[in-house]
Protein backbone atom coordinates (compact mmCIF):
# COMPACT_ATOMS: atom_id res chain seq x y z
CA UNK A 1 0.00 0.00 0.00
CA UNK A 2 1.45 3.37 -0.95
CA UNK A 3 1.39 6.24 1.53
CA UNK A 4 0.64 8.91 -0.98
CA UNK A 5 -2.19 7.44 -3.06
CA UNK A 6 -4.88 4.77 -3.40
CA UNK A 7 -7.35 6.48 -1.06
CA UNK A 8 -9.68 8.10 -3.59
CA UNK A 9 -12.41 5.48 -3.40
CA UNK A 10 -12.53 5.32 0.38
CA UNK A 11 -15.17 6.85 2.56
CA UNK A 12 -13.97 9.98 4.33
CA UNK A 13 -15.10 11.31 7.69
CA UNK A 14 -13.70 14.56 9.08
CA UNK A 15 -12.21 14.68 12.52
CA UNK A 16 -10.25 17.08 14.68
CA UNK A 17 -6.68 17.82 13.63
CA UNK A 18 -4.36 17.30 16.60
CA UNK A 19 -0.89 18.73 17.15
CA UNK A 20 1.54 18.59 14.27
CA UNK A 21 2.40 14.96 13.57
CA UNK A 22 2.75 13.98 17.22
CA UNK A 23 -0.59 12.24 16.82
CA UNK A 24 -3.73 12.90 14.86
CA UNK A 25 -4.88 13.07 11.26
CA UNK A 26 -6.76 15.37 8.94
CA UNK A 27 -9.19 12.73 7.75
CA UNK A 28 -10.25 9.24 8.75
CA UNK A 29 -10.23 6.65 5.98
CA UNK A 30 -12.55 3.76 6.69
CA UNK A 31 -11.49 0.27 5.75
CA UNK A 32 -7.71 0.74 6.01
CA UNK A 33 -6.10 -1.00 9.00
CA UNK A 34 -3.93 1.02 11.39
CA UNK A 35 -5.26 4.32 10.05
CA UNK A 36 -7.64 5.31 12.81
CA UNK A 37 -8.23 8.48 14.81
CA UNK A 38 -8.12 6.17 17.83
CA UNK A 39 -4.49 5.95 19.01
CA UNK A 40 -4.96 2.47 20.45
CA UNK A 41 -6.26 0.96 17.21
CA UNK A 42 -3.03 1.86 15.41
CA UNK A 43 -0.59 -0.29 17.37
CA UNK A 44 0.95 -2.60 14.78
CA UNK A 45 1.55 -5.88 16.63
CA UNK A 46 1.74 -8.13 13.58
CA UNK A 47 4.15 -11.03 13.37
CA UNK A 48 4.64 -13.38 10.48
CA UNK A 49 3.95 -16.65 12.28
CA UNK A 50 7.02 -18.35 10.76
CA UNK A 51 9.41 -15.91 12.45
CA UNK A 52 7.43 -15.11 15.60
CA UNK A 53 9.61 -16.15 18.57
CA UNK A 54 6.49 -16.11 20.78
CA UNK A 55 4.66 -18.65 18.57
CA UNK A 56 5.53 -22.26 19.40
CA UNK A 57 4.89 -23.24 15.78
CA UNK A 58 7.46 -20.84 14.30
CA UNK A 59 10.15 -22.03 11.90
CA UNK A 60 13.10 -20.46 13.73
CA UNK A 61 15.69 -23.22 13.87
CA UNK A 62 18.68 -21.19 15.04
CA UNK A 63 18.40 -18.29 17.48
CA UNK A 64 21.63 -16.39 18.13
CA UNK A 65 22.51 -14.67 21.39
CA UNK A 66 21.55 -11.01 21.64
CA UNK A 67 24.33 -8.83 20.25
CA UNK A 68 24.84 -5.46 21.98
CA UNK A 69 25.90 -2.87 19.43
CA UNK A 70 29.09 -0.93 20.05
CA UNK A 71 28.83 2.71 19.02
CA UNK A 72 32.38 2.75 17.64
CA UNK A 73 32.99 -0.66 16.09
CA UNK A 74 29.45 -0.89 14.67
CA UNK A 75 29.37 2.78 13.63
CA UNK A 76 26.05 3.37 15.39
CA UNK A 77 24.36 6.67 14.51
CA UNK A 78 21.37 8.29 16.21
CA UNK A 79 20.91 11.49 14.19
CA UNK A 80 21.12 12.79 10.64
CA UNK A 81 24.29 14.71 11.55
CA UNK A 82 26.07 11.87 13.34
CA UNK A 83 29.61 11.37 12.00
CA UNK A 84 29.05 7.60 12.13
CA UNK A 85 26.26 8.02 9.59
CA UNK A 86 28.78 9.48 7.15
CA UNK A 87 31.00 6.44 7.66
CA UNK A 88 28.13 4.05 6.87
CA UNK A 89 27.25 5.39 3.43
CA UNK A 90 29.93 6.16 0.80
CA UNK A 91 27.42 8.40 -0.99
CA UNK A 92 26.66 10.46 2.10
CA UNK A 93 27.59 13.81 0.52
CA UNK A 94 25.20 13.26 -2.40
CA UNK A 95 22.05 13.29 -0.31
CA UNK A 96 19.72 15.88 1.23
CA UNK A 97 18.62 14.31 4.48
CA UNK A 98 15.70 16.59 5.44
CA UNK A 99 13.90 16.16 2.10
CA UNK A 100 11.68 13.26 1.06
CA UNK A 101 8.81 14.29 -1.21
CA UNK A 102 10.97 16.41 -3.51
CA UNK A 103 14.63 16.96 -4.28
CA UNK A 104 16.37 20.26 -3.46
CA UNK A 105 17.65 22.61 -6.17
CA UNK A 106 21.35 22.04 -5.44
CA UNK A 107 21.62 18.75 -7.34
CA UNK A 108 21.58 16.46 -4.29
CA UNK A 109 18.96 13.76 -3.88
CA UNK A 110 16.39 13.31 -1.14
CA UNK A 111 17.93 10.54 0.97
CA UNK A 112 14.82 8.47 1.77
CA UNK A 113 13.59 7.94 -1.80
CA UNK A 114 17.17 7.33 -3.00
CA UNK A 115 17.82 4.41 -0.65
CA UNK A 116 14.32 3.04 0.01
CA UNK A 117 13.60 -0.65 -0.40
CA UNK A 118 10.73 0.06 -2.79
CA UNK A 119 13.30 1.47 -5.21
CA UNK A 120 15.53 -1.56 -4.76
CA UNK A 121 12.78 -4.06 -5.58
CA UNK A 122 9.08 -3.86 -6.51
CA UNK A 123 8.19 -6.53 -3.94
CA UNK A 124 8.45 -3.88 -1.20
CA UNK A 125 5.71 -1.71 -2.71
CA UNK A 126 2.76 -3.79 -1.55
CA UNK A 127 0.92 -4.44 1.69
CA UNK A 128 0.47 -2.52 4.91
CA UNK A 129 4.21 -2.74 5.68
CA UNK A 130 5.10 -0.84 2.49
CA UNK A 131 4.69 2.38 4.51
CA UNK A 132 8.10 1.56 5.96
CA UNK A 133 9.80 1.07 2.60
CA UNK A 134 8.61 3.88 0.29
CA UNK A 135 11.18 6.57 1.11
CA UNK A 136 8.91 8.92 3.08
CA UNK A 137 11.12 9.66 6.06
CA UNK A 138 8.85 12.27 7.65
CA UNK A 139 5.21 12.89 8.49
CA UNK A 140 4.45 15.67 5.96
CA UNK A 141 1.01 15.99 7.54
CA UNK A 142 0.10 12.46 6.41
CA UNK A 143 -0.09 11.11 9.98
CA UNK A 144 -1.17 7.43 10.09
CA UNK A 145 -0.72 7.05 6.35
CA UNK A 146 3.00 7.73 6.73
CA UNK A 147 4.00 5.71 9.77
CA UNK A 148 3.88 2.39 11.62
CA UNK A 149 2.95 2.66 15.29
CA UNK A 150 4.93 0.29 17.50
CA UNK A 151 3.82 -0.69 21.01
CA UNK A 152 6.46 -1.01 23.76
CA UNK A 153 7.28 -4.34 25.39
CA UNK A 154 6.38 -2.67 28.69
CA UNK A 155 2.82 -3.67 27.68
CA UNK A 156 3.84 -7.32 27.05
CA UNK A 157 6.95 -9.14 25.85
CA UNK A 158 5.43 -9.98 22.45
CA UNK A 159 4.65 -6.37 21.51
CA UNK A 160 6.33 -5.28 18.30
CA UNK A 161 6.26 -6.81 14.84
CA UNK A 162 8.06 -9.17 12.47
CA UNK A 163 8.20 -8.90 8.68
CA UNK A 164 9.17 -11.69 6.30
CA UNK A 165 10.15 -10.64 2.78
CA UNK A 166 9.49 -12.53 -0.45
CA UNK A 167 13.10 -12.04 -1.60
CA UNK A 168 16.55 -12.47 -0.09
CA UNK A 169 19.63 -10.26 0.18
CA UNK A 170 23.29 -11.10 0.76
CA UNK A 171 25.74 -8.89 2.66
CA UNK A 172 23.72 -5.72 3.38
CA UNK A 173 26.09 -2.90 4.37
CA UNK A 174 24.05 -0.98 6.94
CA UNK A 175 20.63 -0.65 8.54
CA UNK A 176 18.61 2.55 9.00
CA UNK A 177 15.29 3.48 10.62
CA UNK A 178 13.73 6.93 11.09
CA UNK A 179 11.24 7.54 13.90
CA UNK A 180 9.97 9.64 16.78
CA UNK A 181 7.79 8.82 19.80
CA UNK A 182 4.35 9.73 21.06
CA UNK A 183 2.76 9.80 24.51
CA UNK A 184 -0.98 10.17 25.10
CA UNK A 185 -3.58 9.84 27.82
CA UNK A 186 -6.63 7.65 27.36
CA UNK A 187 -8.78 10.75 26.86
CA UNK A 188 -6.21 13.27 25.58
CA UNK A 189 -3.98 12.80 22.57
CA UNK A 190 -2.61 16.35 22.58
CA UNK A 191 0.11 16.43 25.25
CA UNK A 192 3.24 18.52 25.60
CA UNK A 193 6.43 17.57 23.79
CA UNK A 194 9.42 15.93 25.43
CA UNK A 195 12.02 13.17 25.07
CA UNK A 196 12.08 9.38 25.49
CA UNK A 197 14.82 6.89 26.28
CA UNK A 198 14.39 3.52 24.56
CA UNK A 199 16.08 0.13 24.46
CA UNK A 200 15.58 -0.98 20.86
CA UNK A 201 15.95 -4.55 19.64
CA UNK A 202 16.20 -5.21 15.91
CA UNK A 203 16.33 -8.87 14.95
CA UNK A 204 17.48 -9.92 11.50
CA UNK A 205 15.93 -13.01 9.97
CA UNK A 206 18.03 -15.20 7.68
CA UNK A 207 16.89 -18.09 5.52
CA UNK A 208 18.63 -21.40 6.17
CA UNK A 209 18.21 -24.87 4.70
CA UNK A 210 15.50 -25.96 7.14
CA UNK A 211 13.93 -22.73 8.37
CA UNK A 212 15.12 -19.38 9.68
CA UNK A 213 18.03 -18.01 11.71
CA UNK A 214 17.19 -15.25 14.20
CA UNK A 215 19.89 -12.63 14.91
CA UNK A 216 18.84 -10.08 17.59
CA UNK A 217 20.82 -6.89 18.22
CA UNK A 218 20.11 -4.22 20.80
CA UNK A 219 21.04 -0.62 21.57
CA UNK A 220 19.80 2.10 23.94
CA UNK A 221 18.77 5.26 22.10
CA UNK A 222 18.36 8.27 24.36
CA UNK A 223 16.51 11.57 23.92
CA UNK A 224 14.15 10.52 21.16
CA UNK A 225 11.86 13.45 20.24
CA UNK A 226 8.39 12.78 21.62
CA UNK A 227 5.14 14.48 20.58
CA UNK A 228 7.26 16.58 18.23
CA UNK A 229 6.02 18.26 15.08
CA UNK A 230 7.30 18.20 11.51
CA UNK A 231 8.99 21.09 9.72
CA UNK A 232 7.46 20.43 6.28
CA UNK A 233 6.44 23.89 5.06
CA UNK A 234 9.60 25.84 4.14
CA UNK A 235 12.79 24.29 2.63
CA UNK A 236 15.32 23.14 3.71
CA UNK A 237 13.11 21.71 6.50
CA UNK A 238 16.07 21.88 8.89
CA UNK A 239 13.83 21.57 11.97
CA UNK A 240 13.42 17.89 11.18
CA UNK A 241 16.88 17.21 12.55
CA UNK A 242 15.54 17.94 16.03
CA UNK A 243 12.10 16.37 15.52
CA UNK A 244 13.10 12.82 14.55
CA UNK A 245 15.71 10.21 15.40
CA UNK A 246 17.57 8.53 12.56
CA UNK A 247 19.07 5.36 14.02
CA UNK A 248 21.28 2.87 12.25
CA UNK A 249 24.54 0.96 12.18
CA UNK A 250 27.00 -0.92 10.00
CA UNK A 251 26.38 -4.63 9.53
CA UNK A 252 30.01 -5.65 8.97
CA UNK A 253 30.22 -7.46 12.31
CA UNK A 254 27.16 -9.60 11.61
CA UNK A 255 26.94 -12.43 9.08
CA UNK A 256 23.63 -11.64 7.38
CA UNK A 257 23.80 -13.75 4.23
CA UNK A 258 20.34 -14.72 2.99
CA UNK A 259 18.64 -11.87 4.87
CA UNK A 260 14.90 -12.29 4.38
CA UNK A 261 13.20 -10.31 7.14
CA UNK A 262 13.47 -8.36 10.37
CA UNK A 263 11.64 -7.64 13.61
CA UNK A 264 11.50 -4.50 15.73
CA UNK A 265 10.70 -4.26 19.44
CA UNK A 266 11.47 -1.64 22.05
CA UNK A 267 11.30 -1.09 25.79
CA UNK A 268 10.47 2.39 27.04
CA UNK A 269 13.02 3.15 29.72
CA UNK A 270 11.66 6.62 30.53
CA UNK A 271 10.11 9.73 29.05
CA UNK A 272 9.89 13.35 30.17
CA UNK A 273 6.21 13.79 29.28
CA UNK A 274 4.55 11.27 31.60
CA UNK A 275 5.83 12.75 34.91
CA UNK A 276 4.05 16.02 34.11
CA UNK A 277 0.71 14.18 34.20
CA UNK A 278 1.07 12.80 37.72
CA UNK A 279 -1.58 10.31 38.74
CA UNK A 280 -2.70 9.66 35.16
CA UNK A 281 -1.74 6.64 33.09
CA UNK A 282 0.11 7.50 29.90
CA UNK A 283 0.54 5.37 26.78
CA UNK A 284 3.69 5.32 24.69
CA UNK A 285 4.44 4.48 21.06
CA UNK A 286 7.28 4.54 18.58
CA UNK A 287 6.17 6.27 15.38
CA UNK A 288 8.26 4.53 12.72
CA UNK A 289 8.44 6.24 9.32
CA UNK A 290 11.09 4.40 7.34
CA UNK A 291 13.26 1.27 7.47
CA UNK A 292 15.97 0.49 4.94
CA UNK A 293 18.96 -1.63 4.08
CA UNK A 294 20.44 0.92 1.66
CA UNK A 295 22.15 -0.05 -1.59
CA UNK A 296 21.05 -3.69 -1.50
CA UNK A 297 20.08 -6.14 -4.23
CA UNK A 298 17.22 -8.59 -3.69
CA UNK A 299 16.63 -11.86 -5.49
Amino acid sequence: MKKLSHFKLLLIAPTLVLTACGYGLKEVYEGIPYNSSNFFENYFNEWNSQINPYDSNNRITDKKDVYSLNSDTDRVFTSLDDVNFRDCDPNWNNYAYTYDKENPDDGTLAYGPAVCLAKANNSFKYGITSKMFDGQMFCNGDYQKSRTQVEPTNHGESKGFGVLFSKECNNPSYFMMNFKCSVVLADNQNLRSGLSNLKITVSFVLKNDIGYTYVPVTYTVNEVPTNSGDDHFVPPYSGRKEMYTCFGFKLDNLNLDRLIGFTIQYEKISDTVSPTYEGQETYHAMMLYEVSFPHTTWH
